[in-house]
This record gives structure tokens, C-alpha cells and sequence, in this order.
């Protein structure tokens, strides 16, 4: 159906939480999808004590079965385990090790088109982006960009690059927004003035709720109801019908510059 994309200008803001925490808040089916080449988190944080079978090999076992039949689909769904009892949402877990980076270079085009095609949607968190091992491919094929940042001056600063880059890569084919963690100096209106880029919802400060996304801590009998979960579910909502926008106005305006 369709791919998004979660991504960090660096210096840990939650960009990982935030992704998990919208697989957790989907409507429908959906894959979260672990794709930063410096390492998995889901697996040890919050599955670390929620796993029901083997977790399989992963992205780093589908990278190499890929190997094996350049011209043909990768077989995604070989390698994903389910987060949620219903099957509703699943993992496809990241690499342990990061020097294994490299690995994955050949496949991340061919990881796409499986992305795209699969029955339900997929996040794919990328982590922090703008080196030379940011998956390209996968911001090509997605509907929209997120990237995940607290508002202070030291991730304001590394986010304007990295946004330039992306608005080189993508141009206006792909909807691109902010997700603000609210710990820090700035506001929603000062960040989206000075990136040039709109902020699709703030999110609160919440280090117990995030715990349990993070690293697997005990939930409160309030945590689905918390205002943490209640602002993931409202930046799922936002994310989607900011792409679907998207998607009406790019072909008029491909036309109209033909």
C-alpha cells in the first residue's frame, strides 16, 4: 500500500519511539520496519520480554537471501515477526551489528518496491539521515517523510541540512514534516519559520510513557489513554491525510510545468 518514512537529523531525539509508537497507533495493518544502518532497538527495548517465537534473522537474513535472485521479489514477509497478538502489526527487525551496514546498500531498492507493494502499510525508520548509508531508495518510494526532533538549537541546527538535502532528493513528489519532541527552548511556529517546513504535531514530554515504548518498561493501566499515545494517534492522522494532499496537487502541478 503505502511507505513512510521516520527519520533523525542525530543526537537521539525519539525518532525510533515515535515510529513504533504510530505502528502501535495505526488504523489498519501495518509493518514497522527497522531500517537504520547503526542498529535495531525494538527488539531489545519494547519486545525484549513481548516476543512469543523466534525473531529470525531480519533485515540482515532478507539482505542475504536476497543475494540469491537479483530479479526477483524479496521475500519480505519470511522475515517479519508479529508485535501485536491480533497480527495487526509486525516488526521486521534491524541489524544487531552495524558493521554490517554495507550489506544492505543492494538491497534497499528492491525493499522498497516490496514496501510499496505489500497488503498494508509500512514505517520504516531510517534513523538519522544525510550520509553516505542513508537508504535513499526507501525516501524515493515513500508518500511521506517525517523527520523526528526536539526544538533546541543543536538538532534545529543539524535538521536544516539534511531538510536541503531531502528537498534535493525528493523535490515535491513526496510530502515531507516535523514531529517536535517538547523538551526544549523553541516553539512550534519559531521551528517551522526557520526550517521552512511545516510541523505536523508536538508531541509531549513524556519519559515514562516513552520507557515503555523505548526500552520495554512496564506499562500504567493509563498508558494507551496517556497523552503521549493519544498524540502518536493524532500524528498518524495528520501524517496520512497531509500525503493524500499531496498526492491530489503534485500530478496538476507536474501537468501545469509540462
Amino acid at each position: 500500500m503505502a511507505l513512510y518514512c521516520v527519520i533523525s537529523p542525530g543526537g537521539s531525539p525519539g525518532a525510533t519511539t515515535t515510529a513504533l509508537g504510530l505502528a502501535l497507533t495505526w488504523p489498519g495493518k501495518v509493518l514497522l520496519a527497522e531500517c537504520d544502518p547503526a542498529g535495531r532497538c525494538v527488539l531489545p527495548g519494547f519486545m525484549a520480554n513481548r516476543l512469543r517465537e523466534s525473531a529470525g534473522p531480519g533485515l540482515l537474513g532478507l539482505a542475504m537471501a536476497a543475494d540469491t535472485g537479483a530479479n526477483t521479489p524479496v521475500p519480505l514477509e519470511e522475515y517479519v515477526v508479529p508485535i501485536m497478538d491480533d497480527g495487526r502489526v509486525e516488526l521486521l527487525h534491524g541489524l544487531r551489528d552495524p558493521r554490517h551496514g554495507s550489506l544492505l546498500k543492494p538491497v534497499w531498492h528492491r525493499l522498497a518496491a516490496a514496501a510499496v507493494a505489500r497488503d498494508g502499510d509500512v514505517i520504516a525508520d531510517l534513523g538519522r539521515v544525510g550520509g553516505s548509508d542513508t537508504p535513499t531508495e526507501l525516501l524515493r518510494a515513500a508518500r511521506a517523510v517525517v523527520m523526528v526532533l526536539k526544538p533546541t538549537l543543536r538538532q534545529v541546527d543539524a535538521a536544516r541540512p539534511r531538510l536541503e538535502a531531502l528537498k534535493e532528493l525528493l523535490g515535491d513528489r513526496v510530502s515531507v514534516g516535523l514531529c517536535l519532541i517538547a523538551d526544549g527552548s523553541y516553539g512550534p511556529a519559531e521551528v517551522e519559520w526557520v526550517l521552512g517546513v511545516p510541523v505536523l504535531r508536538e508531541l509531549p514530554y513524556a519519559p515514562s510513557e516513552a520507557r515503555v515504548l523505548s526500552d520495554g518498561a512496564r506499562p500504567r493501566v493509563t498508558f494507551r489513554t496517556s497523552l503521549l499515545m493519544q498524540s502518536l494517534r493524532g500524528l498518524g492522522r495528520r501524517v496520512r491525510s497531509t500525503a493524500a494532499e499531496r498526492m491530489d496537487t503534485v500530478p496538476a502541478l507536474e501537468g501545469a510545468a509540462l
